[in-house]
């Protein structure tokens, strides 16, 4: 079930407007007669997704349209095998190397790794993945300081993560464990 939004006092949406500035959120609008769940609806619409290099949001990349295409759609464009549970996920947006999906009844948020068939549940809901985007860019930005103690960093990571929604960080072979190892190893 999904997590009701999170409240300003909570700090979620401090953080993001903080960090990626007004600029920086894309906001989707809520229609009529939507698929998704009313939860993950007035997140879209209320709340946002984060939009810089290290996530970009699908808002934007057919014109104007910022509601979320289905998925099958997008993988029939490449010929490329789409699992039959997941034809009707929404696609979310793009991390460096792996698409963002939504199953729209649950608010369930999946990863799909390049050229993988399979996919990974990611985050139990929006919230947990905007968190998770939020923190990530704290860890990115402490970074960037001179001389930062690189393990501390992630321990901070896993930290914050893991009190929100840990099903980030539950699989060692997760896309979040396997981008925290390229920060370990200094690739980033």
């Amino acid at each position: 079930m999904p997590s009701p939004i999170p409240e300003i006092g909570d700090g979620l949406v401090q953080d993001l407007t903080q960090l990626y500035g007004l600029d920086g959120v894309v906001l989707h609008p809520i229609q009529d007669g939507s698929p998704l769940d009313a939860a993950t609806a007035q997140f879209l619409g209320s709340v946002g997704l984060p939009n810089d290099r290290f996530f970009t949001s699908r808002a934007g990349v057919m014109g104007d349209e910022r509601d979320p295409y289905e998925l099958h759609a997008l993988f029939a464009l490449d010929h490329r095998y789409c699992p039959e549970e997941s034809r009707g996920w929404h696609v979310l947006g793009y991390l460096p190397a792996a698409l963002v999906t939504l199953a729209p009844s649950s608010g369930a948020v999946y990863i799909f790794r390049e050229s993988a068939r399979d996919y990974q549940l990611a985050h139990r809901d929006l919230a947990a993945l905007v968190h998770c985007l939020t923190e990530f860019r704290k860890l990115e930005d402490a970074y960037k300081e001179p001389d930062p103690d690189v393990h501390e960093l992630v321990d901070a990571f896993r930290e914050a993560v893991n009190a929100f929604d840990p099903t980030p960080l539950n699989d060692p072979e997760s896309e979040w464990n396997r981008m925290l190892e390229e920060v370990l190893e200094e690739m980033w």
